[in-house]
């Protein structure tokens, strides 16, 4: 019988699951949580950070940018052309640096410009055992650099959470654990045809960090044990923002 990081077996007998909790207690989340969480973003994926504050923070200015680029090109090409007569070169010329400026925008920014990581909930009480819908993603997807889980956590009524529900984005930079990597490499043809992860059955133990711990990366939670239907799994279903 196969065992994951947390130490319990995946497909254990329903004793570690029966005194699970349902609904998950906790603080509600700080005003500036959400700032915290943008700035730790900045510091581990620059890129998607940028691409992010360049084109959805405030006003888009990655607009104004490729024109200007467009503009400047254009105008130094013509320019060229008026003063050495080279006009073929100037008409070839503007049909590249227009080709070039066009795809260099387009493969750095994308189709969509990638959503900020969710603010992350806790501290919460160590030690308690929760049942989660638990979603793996690897590297890359959805433009993230790190492999990360998403968990979605039904909260008591005195949390603050979006929806009465914990929305957890966990962040693994250094790879996800053996075993879940082991299971997500499963998921592969479902991903491939779904374009998300099939969601999953989660036991989720809450750790002992504290709010400052979790602000520079730390995880409020760890996944012990999980399961999922694999003849007829469902989609996770990232939220949207």
């Amino acid at each position: 019988m196969r065992t994951n990081s947390g130490g319990l077996a995946v497909h254990d007998s329903a004793a570690p699951w029966a005194n699970a909790l349902e609904r998950l207690p906790g603080p509600p989340l700080p005003p500036d949580a959400a700032e915290k969480r943008i700035a730790l973003w900045r510091a581990q994926e620059w890129h998607d950070w940028f691409r992010w504050r360049l084109c959805l923070k405030g006003f888009d200015w990655s607009r104004p940018i490729w024109f200007v680029v467009l503009a400047g090109g254009l105008g130094a090409l013509i320019a060229y052309g008026a003063a050495t007569g080279k006009l073929f070169v100037t008409a070839g010329g503007i049909v590249v640096w227009f080709t070039v400026v066009n795809l260099g925008f387009f493969a750095y920014l994308g189709l969509r410009t990638r959503r900020p990581p969710t603010p992350l909930p806790g501290p919460f009480a160590p030690g308690l055992r929760v049942i989660a819908r638990m979603g793996v993603y690897p590297a890359g997807y959805d433009g993230r650099t790190r492999a990360r889980v998403w968990l979605k956590i039904p909260a008591e009524p005195s949390g603050s959470a979006s929806a009465n529900e914990w929305l957890v984005e966990l962040a693994f930079p250094d790879g996800l654990p053996e075993d879940l990597a082991q299971a997500m490499r499963k998921q592969e043809t479902f991903r491939m045809q779904r374009g998300d992860a099939p969601a999953m059955r989660a036991l989720c133990e809450t750790l002992a960090v504290t709010r400052e711990a979790i602000d520079a990366g730390a995880h409020p939670l760890k996944a012990l044990a999980w399961t999922w239907d694999e003849k007829s799994p469902e989609p996770f279903g990232l939220p949207k923002f």
